[in-house]
């Protein structure tokens, strides 16, 4: 197979590919699955015995985040939204994050997907809670392909003014910090997986994505409780014919995935000049509403006090009135902040290329025409459209090569 768009994935991440599929056979399910490929189907209980397999590095996925856009559009100047940057940012956050994870170099591949659907061992959903310019905070959740969750925290980090000011950060998103500090602690959950437990987690990846493809035959080797849990039930011989025919095209999704890293690559270089003047005007009108509401009710709380103290307050009513307006007004201008950013033509014309940007949460891919062993395939749409197209087409593959009549 070979990508006309892209990277090539190098011969030893193949080749370490085909190690690990090699060492691998299997994986039946009865409940719904949360991360990975769907499907289910009976179960049938055998012996898993995977304590002999080695330890490798595990895989990770990071869907597009949640950018947390409320239903209502009333509430998006409530809440400091502007839905189109948020879009933006959800695919931004997710590269920074990916390239925060692999700085750590706990990981065998790191990859960004336009959903939960990729297959991998490990799964980083995460939400945009807050961004503003001047505040950022995401909600994190790892979870590995069995279902189970390892991690759930909440990272927080507010620019400074003496950071915009710092050369040495000058071009820098100062929001990498909060990046940096998830993936240190996914990295040192990561580290903590016992070998046995890596080793089913690999099993149960290869059968969960087998599973897609004939989810009669390999769910009878994982079963998955009402909550959304598989557990290991045993594996495949290692010549098994259907395992096989699936490993070939595993290797083959997996280049796919890694041929869109490009597509996210360029997405956040794209909008980088846009995003950062965006980061800088944000936090000084954010940073502003800020102390204006904080020292509004500094004002209303000793207001309150004189009052519990018998003290007469009339004299001093119209300057509170007057700093409570204050606040109201600062805080308006806190959540319009998409609408401050147009004071000039510059400013302007960043502002609609992020709201173009931003317009859908899937990326557009460029369109990508592979050579395969039996057709020419090309591929158009946004990230999920070219996803399921390509999925579609290995199940084809699949179909047309599987044996007529399968001994169990």
């Amino acid at each position: 197979m070979r990508f006309k768009h892209g990277i090539k994935p190098e011969p030893s991440v193949i080749m370490s590919l085909l190690f690990i599929s090699a060492l691998l056979g299997g994986c039946a399910t009865s409940g719904g699955y949360t991360v990975g490929p769907g499907t289910s189907s009976k179960v049938v209980k055998q012996s898993a015995g995977v304590s002999s397999r080695p330890a490798v590095p595990l895989s990770v996925v990071i869907p597009v985040l949640d950018p947390n856009i409320p239903d209502d559009p009333n509430e998006y100047a409530e809440k400091s939204i502007w839905p189109e940057l948020r879009r933006a940012e959800a695919n931004r956050f997710a590269v920074k994050l990916r390239d925060s994870l692999a700085d750590t170099e706990a990981f065998g591949s790191v990859r960004v997907s336009p959903d939960k659907t990729a297959t991998a061992h490990l799964y980083v959903n995460a939400k945009i809670l807050t961004s503003n310019g001047e505040d950022i905070e995401i909600a994190v959740r790892l979870v590995d392909i069995s279902g189970k969750s390892l991690m759930k925290k909440t990272y927080k980090h507010r620019v400074t003014e003496y950071e915009f000011e710092d050369p040495r950060l000058a071009g820098k998103d100062l929001y990498s910090k909060v990046f940096e500090l998830a993936a240190k602690d996914i990295a040192m959950v990561a580290r903590k997986q016992k070998p046995k437990r890596i080793a089913e987690l690999y099993a149960i990846e290869e059968m969960r994505f087998a599973e897609t493809f004939s989810p009669d035959y390999f769910s009878t080797y994982i079963r998955t409780s009402s909550s959304g849990v598989t557990k290991l039930m045993s594996l495949p011989a290692d010549d098994d014919v259907m395992l096989n025919r699936v490993k070939s095209l595993r290797i083959k999704d997996q280049m796919f995935v890694d041929n869109m890293q490009v597509d996210y690559e360029n997405f956040r270089n794209d909008m980088n000049e846009d995003y950062l003047l965006w980061q800088k005007q944000a936090f000084t009108e954010s940073k502003a509403a800020r102390e204006a509401a904080a020292a509004a009710s500094a004002k209303m709380f000793v207001g309150l006090l004189s009052v519990v103290a018998g003290a007469a307050i009339a004299g001093n009513s119209g300057s509170d009135l007057g700093n409570y307006g204050g606040a109201a007004v600062a805080v308006a201008g806190m959540a319009t902040i998409a609408e401050g950013f147009q004071d000039s033509k510059e400013a302007t014309a960043h502002r609609e290329s992020l709201s173009e940007m931003g317009r859908s949460l899937n990326i557009q891919l460029a369109p990508q025409v592979m050579e395969m062993e039996d057709r020419t395939l090309k591929l158009r749409g946004n990230a999920v459209e070219q996803y399921t197209a390509w999925r579609a087409y290995l199940l084809d593959v699949y179909n047309k090569e599987k044996t007529p009549d399968i001994e169990l």
